[in-house]
């Protein structure tokens, strides 16, 4: 990893609580009430997604690559981070990192025009990760879905047939249930993976958008 990359996850990751804190919020936190329901469910349901420290490696490295000349919304951020240690307020916050640029002839225009050119790159690779997840969807779930439809079928034919097929009929039955379970644990892990991709992914640029709206109201 290099050092400019090092420096753009400690601009932007937000600190999570420790196992201590987290044990603390969960010995104090009112039990939730158990659902009345026992059915289970016909559609396996992905866990809420979470920001990730491998996606925030994959988004802020497209941000490195594609890091522009000169003093930008990059430096700026960073100028923000520095000054956040310091007991100053949003406001005085943002136009002291502004002051700094403003030597070097930067506007708030071009630092606007600098997050919001960001914020296309992260969403085109957000795009290219729906584009991956996709494939996968259909390399790993639309092949097995269409097998078990040709087995079900198979199933149906032979049922019809004489007695020694049904063992031949079991053996397809067993099959089909185990490509049930692996779509059960492929669908799992996709969304899983995709949720937070997008929770990472919403954390960041809600943070640029943040920045962007404080420029335009700060930096006049």
């Amino acid at each position: 990893m290099s050092d400019f990359l090092k420096k753009l996850k400690g601009m932007f990751i937000v600190e999570t609580p420790t196992d201590e804190q987290a044990s603390d919020n969960a010995s104090t936190a009112k039990p939730e009430e158990k659902p009345t329901s026992t059915s289970p469910s016909s559609t396996p349901v992905a866990p809420a997604g979470k920001a990730s420290e491998k996606f925030y490696d994959i988004l802020l490295g497209a941000m490195e690559a594609n890091n522009q000349e000169g003093f930008d919304y990059l430096e700026y951020k960073k100028s923000l981070a520095t000054l956040a240690k310091m007991p100053m307020d949003e406001q005085t916050r943002y136009f002291s990192a502004y002051a700094a640029a403003q030597a070097m002839g930067v506007t708030p225009q071009k630092l606007t025009e600098s997050a919001n050119f960001y914020l296309k790159v992260l969403t085109s690779e957000d795009a290219k990760f729906q584009e991956s997840v996709n494939a996968q969807r259909q390399k790993q779930i639309g092949n097995k879905e269409k097998a078990i439809a040709d087995m079900d079928a198979t199933i149906k034919a032979k049922a019809e047939q004489i007695a020694k097929l049904t063992q031949e009929i079991q053996v397809h039955q067993t099959d089909m249930e185990k490509m049930k379970a692996e779509i059960s644990d492929a669908v799992i892990k996709i969304e899983t993976t995709l949720s937070d991709f997008h929770a990472t992914f919403n954390e960041l640029t809600a943070q640029i958008s943040q920045d962007v709206d404080n420029m335009g109201k700060y930096l006049k």
